[in-house]
């Protein structure tokens, strides 16, 4: 009962905190608006088009099972950006002193934040990119999918977005709590989403093994550059996860509650 109510106050202060709702906002609202964009163009070009055709393509249109997925890339930064700041958090403000004055198991509260963040995040990622794919085939109308029933594709790859967005925002919260500054998961992931890991993975060997690489093998569609190998980009996320961990765990059980007086 000690760890359902950590977690349960947990859940709270996330769900009551400025940044969740404005995450909310961004991958909920907003996301799916740029569905809709996605729609718009790729009716105004034709469900066919390609590179040939139309020069100003950058890649081919993917098949239909596919639609609605790349809008779904916006918002992994975001929530990626959200779980660094919540790894942090806990340092400012002496926010960690208050809540070990509720309790001060700390290996109980460590695994009530984990679980926290990874419920959280999976039920976010998981609402938001169906939404940007059903209202995409919504707009496409009879030449979409139903928009409720979909394909079986398109629910894989729902299911594969949902995983790589899940495990790189753990991985950044678990960034965030170990160097107990938001700035440090910024720094290390906002780059690689803005193309930096794909062009270190094509330039060097081991930039593939860079987190958000890895996570683009995940969600990699027919079109791209990069191979879909969801196993290959599992395995080297899940490694990074579980040695930022180790050390997130180690430093929150023995360190100080932090914080300048």
């Amino acid at each position: 009962m000690s760890f359902v109510k950590v977690t349960y106050s947990e859940f709270s202060k996330l769900i009551n905190s400025r940044g969740c709702w404005i995450v909310f906002g961004l991958v909920i609202v907003l996301q799916p608006l740029l569905g809709l964009l996605e729609a718009d163009q790729l009716l105004s070009i034709g469900l066919d088009a390609t590179p040939a055709t139309h020069p100003d393509l950058l890649e081919a249109i993917p098949p239909l099972d596919y639609f609605g997925f790349d809008a779904a890339l916006f918002g992994v930064l975001p929530i990626v950006i959200w779980g660094g700041i919540s790894g942090a958090s806990e340092y400012k403000n002496h926010n960690l002193r208050t809540t070990m004055l509720y309790s001060n198991k700390r290996k109980e509260l460590f695994n009530a934040k984990l679980l926290t963040i990874l419920i959280s995040t999976i039920l976010v990622s998981f609402i938001s990119i169906f939404i940007t794919v059903a209202i995409t085939h919504v707009r496409l109308g009879s030449l979409g999918l139903n928009p409720f029933i979909l394909s079986l594709t398109a629910w894989k790859f729902i299911g594969y977005t949902t995983l790589d967005w899940t495990l790189l925002t753990v991985l950044s919260f678990l960034i965030g709590l170990i160097f107990r500054n938001m700035i440090v998961p910024l720094i290390f992931l906002v780059p690689q989403i803005y193309n930096l890991g794909s062009y270190l993975a094509e330039k060097w060997s081991w930039g593939e093994y860079l987190p958000v690489a890895a996570g683009n093998h995940i969600v990699a569609t027919p079109v791209k550059s990069y191979s879909h190998d969801p196993v290959k980009g599992i395995l080297i996320l899940l490694l990074w996860i579980f040695f930022s961990m180790l050390i997130a765990f180690y430093s929150f059980t023995r360190s100080d509650v932090g914080g300048k007086y």
